[in-house]
């Protein structure tokens, strides 16, 4: 890998393809997309500049004044080459937000540091010295037209996302000096281009010049480049492992690589064992696991991390195979980390490879003929009243559950049908953690009626029916009709995630014709809505992962963040880093009266907090909620705040009645303070004992 990386072979000729050089970079047109300033420093010395290069130092041998002359002249050639040179321009603060963001989870970390740095990186260099906004982002969107030896990747960033990558990796950039183009220098610089062997690895337009030193074969290790002596050959900054590494290639047989030893070659020199694992080799590392997310939790460690490549060419088809690795397809919506497209050149021979090499023995099964309608049965596997595939699995991108697996209808598309029944037969076999079920347990299915409990038929019809592609019918129970819950003569109370909400919400609805949200995790009020309470379907059907929906009209939200706060000062800001666990705050849970109506428990610090929730009905008017706040065990301590509500617009209507946005009234039985806060009204209420809450929803014209 070595011999390939540092592009040994550009000058040295050798027969042994698995050396072939890494290609290096297109530099046709650098001028418009590195600062010229940057190329003179980093001609002159590669790894001083950017520790870890593969560029080696081709000037070292020659005395400082004339090295520096030398690399001046080459800077002014490369920065003449494309269009106007890179314009300098800040990078905005909410753009660099956002490029932080995508660069920790697309997967730039994988192979580059995070934030933290790690030792074991490919490195970056100086990037805010090199490029501007703008270049470095026209290079993220195309990295393959710059360097088509595959290394770098194209994550598939569209323009608006890689001006956000550019500008977190180029924050805290300044202005860099003037550099002007000068004629003759560049003149110069083209011929010293040639003569240094420049062209032996870069591209300025033409071809690269072939091999013209002594064949690879005969290199002699303890002279020139590997000797770590300095000369006039080219300098690479490598350890003495490294050296040892290379010398032990070059003196090996030079006897062909297996099929098996071409794929762990590939997967290693295109670094795709930073993201996969094939048997023993690769896998995610610790230091970098973090990172690796996903968009939906409930699918566990299949949701966040990208796939094995463990017997990948059995289980995949020729073309979708190889679309995956030429072009970075992708059948995963729910990763964040993309699969890259690494070009044709790079990565077609692996596709071949891998389908060579991976095999399974023929699966047992029998074919379903036509009489016995196996279209038809197999929709009805699929259906929520047998095997219910559409509980996790999406059908043609539409979901039943809030589980959203790979979609059936791209099944057929990608899997090898034998690979499909092998799965389907023992899904753990083939991925330990899965959550993907065993329908047939020690051969047997829990469906005798459907083809006499055949498990390979059933197998078979369920693949004939996906294998239909847009004329498949949907699986029974894709759509559902909605699961309301409805509230009668007694308050209802469901403990789920609701909007704004984690999994510690409570839900409750009372007989008026009021709800609310209440969340247990910060002890507040999430939400006030008048009408029906929920449906549920979403957290009862299916791994019921979802969130309540709420049915009602005239909803108010109130902020998150705790309740109660401890403020020093009247003007002291609303604190925004409580934590339960630092600032003592506990959920005690609940009682209910004889309507089962709530009144929630809490702790916060030492003050124990009794919060009830009664709705109130006079006649014809609309309902609202009367809350109570109780401080049962002690006085509150000096400082302690209530926050009532949070909105731009917060105004007073005497008699401690306030009106919050267009659609909420709230009665205080204490005065209330309104405040600004950071472009927001608070209205805050200090708490010298119990105290009352009315809610009125004002309907939405």
């Amino acid at each position: 890998m070595l011999v390939s990386e540092l592009g040994c072979v550009a000058c040295h000729a050798t027969a042994r393809t698995e050396f072939a050089a890494k290609a290096g970079p297109d530099l046709s047109a650098v001028g418009g997309r590195a600062m010229g300033g940057h190329l003179r420093r980093f001609i002159e010395a590669p790894s001083a500049t950017k520790p870890g290069t593969t560029m080696p130092d081709v000037l070292g041998h020659l005395p400082a004044v004339e090295r520096a002359a030398t690399a001046n002249a080459l800077a002014h050639y490369l920065a003449s080459l494309g269009s106007a040179p890179p314009a300098f321009a800040r990078p905005a603060p909410e753009a660099i937000e956002r490029g932080k963001a995508l660069y920790h989870s697309v997967g730039c970390v994988a192979c580059h540091s995070p934030e933290t740095l790690l030792a074991d990186s490919v490195p970056l260099g100086p990037l805010a010295e090199k490029y501007s906004v703008a270049s470095l982002a026209a290079f993220l969107e195309d990295p393959l037209s710059v360097r088509p030896g595959g290394r770098m990747p194209d994550a598939k960033l569209d323009h608006f996302e890689a001006v956000d990558i550019a500008s977190y990796l180029v924050r805290g950039q300044s202005a860099p000096a003037a550099f002007k183009v000068d004629a003759q220098l560049a003149a110069r610089g083209k011929a010293l281009f040639t003569q240094h062997r420049c062209d032996a690895c870069h591209t300025t337009g033409g071809a690269r010049a072939t091999p013209a030193l002594t064949a690879l074969e005969k290199v002699r290790p303890e002279r020139g480049c590997l000797s770590g002596q300095p000369g006039g050959w080219p300098q690479y900054s490598l350890s003495e492992t490294q050296r040892a590494a290379v010398r032990a290639a070059l003196a090996a047989p030079a006897a062909p690589l297996s099929v098996a030893e071409n794929v762990e070659l590939s997967l290693t020199r295109l670094n795709c064992i930073a993201c996969h694992q094939r048997g023993e080799l690769g896998g995610v590392a610790a230091n970098r696991n973090s990172h690796f997310t996903g968009k939906d939790e409930n699918l566990g460690e299949q949701g966040r991390l990208p796939p094995s490549l463990t017997g990948v060419g059995a289980k995949l088809k020729a073309a979708w195979l190889r679309d995956v690795v030429v072009n970075g397809a992708s059948a995963r919506p729910y990763l964040n980390t993309r699969m890259p497209k690494f070009g044709a050149a790079n990565t077609e021979a692996v596709a071949g490879w891998l389908k060579q090499l991976d095999t399974l023995p023929p699966a047992e099964f029998t074919r379903v003929g036509k009489n016995d309608k196996p279209h038809e049965v197999g929709r009805e596997l699929a259906g929520s009243k047998a095997f219910n595939c559409i509980a996790c699995h999406t059908f043609r991108e539409k979901s039943a559950a809030p589980i959203r697996a790979l979609d059936l209808m791209t099944m057929t598309e990608r899997l090898e049908e034998n690979w499909f029944h092998h799965y389907m037969t023992s899904p753990q076999r083939f991925s330990a953690l899965t959550i993907m079920p065993g329908f047939w347990p020690d051969g047997k299915s829990p469906l005798p009626e459907m083809l006499g409990g055949d498990s390979g038929k059933q197998r078979d019809a369920l693949w004939q029916y996906l294998a239909r592609g847009p004329e498949a019918g949907e699986p029974r129970g894709l759509v559902q009709e909605p699961l309301i819950v409805a509230v009668t003569n007694e308050a209802v109370i469901i403990r789920r995630a609701f909007p704004g909400i984690g999994k510690r919400g409570i839900g409750v609805g009372y007989p008026s014709g009021i709800s609310l949200s209440f969340d247990a995790g910060q002890m507040r009020l999430g939400s006030v809505w008048s009408g029906g309470f929920i449906e549920a379907s979403s957290i009862w059907r299916g791994q019921g992962a979802g969130q309540a929906h709420i049915l009602g009209k005239d909803t108010v939200n109130f902020p998150a963040g705790m309740a109660f706060a401890m403020l020093e000062s009247a003007t002291a800001a609303w604190p925004t880093n409580l934590t339960r666990q630092a600032e003592g705050f506990a959920f005690k849970g609940y009682s209910l009266d004889a309507q089962q109506r709530p009144t929630f428990r809490y702790d916060f610090g030492d003050v124990l907090v009794e919060d009830t929730f009664l709705d109130v009905k006079v006649g014809d008017t609309k309902p609202h909620l009367v809350r109570s706040l109780k401080l049962p065990q002690r006085p509150p301590p000096s400082g302690l705040h209530f926050r009532v509500a949070v909105d731009k617009q917060v105004e007073s209507r005497g008699g401690n009645a306030f009106v919050v946005g267009k659609g909420l009234l709230v009665r205080l039985s204490a005065p209330g303070v309104v405040r600004d806060a950071d472009g927001v009204k608070e209205l805050l209420l200090p708490v010298r004992g119990a105290f009352t809450v009315e809610y009125h929803l004002i309907p939405k014209p």
